[in-house]
């Protein structure tokens, strides 16, 4: 159940996130350039303040429909009731049911509308749009979810050789270190539920006198 709410909450980022950066990359071509902020290594790269105008719903809504940003509640709804089918083929009909109701009822607008006003200014909202009714703004838009899609496939295949070699160049020393840390965090023996068995000066001396006989015996005649 865990992993099916984290599948939930990722496909959910991940949508929203398409959906930012769609009209942020064709922003970035239109407006003018601005100096990059410098930020620590240590630290996330601080963003550009808020626009003093920044745009308005109806060109946000404009902006979302060109992108076919306004389909990603569709396409997240067949994503999700896709892993749930293929993940879960047991799950009741009226489970099912409600799931996919409460996604079409699901308002991704409004937050993302919030996120755009947070970057763009209704200047530059006019100059996005009517780059997106150009010719290269409508490939752009086509191009954009392949090229984003190609590119998170390059940038993992990259990330997972780079982590192998840094891993096989510190073999040795990885290996040194985790049987350390098994060693030292290695379960202890609890104490032991078991008595020991008793001595012999620990045994119950016998109440028999010697040259007595044993209780009920009978002498010889």
């Amino acid at each position: 159940m865990h992993k099916t709410v984290l599948a939930l909450c990722s496909l959910a980022l991940l949508g929203s996130a398409f959906a930012q950066q769609t009209p942020s990359a064709s922003s970035q071509s239109t407006a003018p350039s601005k100096a990059p902020v410098a930020s620590s290594p240590s630290t996330a790269p601080a963003g550009p303040p808020p626009p003093a105008n920044p745009l308005t719903d109806a060109q946000a809504k404009q902006m979302l429909e060109m992108t076919g940003a306004t389909k990603m509640k569709e396409q997240l709804l067949r994503s999700v009731m896709n892993y749930f089918g293929s993940s879960m083929p047991f799950m009741p009909k009226d489970v099912s049911d409600d799931l996919e109701q409460s996604f079409e009822k699901l308002d991704l607008e409004t937050p993302i509308i919030g996120i755009y006003k947070q970057h763009i200014s209704a200047n530059d909202a006019d100059a996005i749009i009517a780059f997106y009714k150009t010719p290269a703004g409508k490939d752009l838009i086509e191009s954009m979810p392949a090229i984003m899609q190609q590119s998170q496939q390059v940038g993992l295949q990259l990330g997972r050789k780079t982590a192998q070699e840094v891993v096989e160049r510190h073999r040795p020393e990885i290996e040194a270190a985790a049987k350390k840390y098994q060693d030292e965090h290695a379960p202890k023996p609890g104490p032991s539920l078991n008595t020991p068995d008793a001595t012999p000066s620990q045994t119950t001396p016998s109440t028999t006198k010697p040259g007595s006989s044993a209780p009920g015996s009978s002498k010889p005649n």
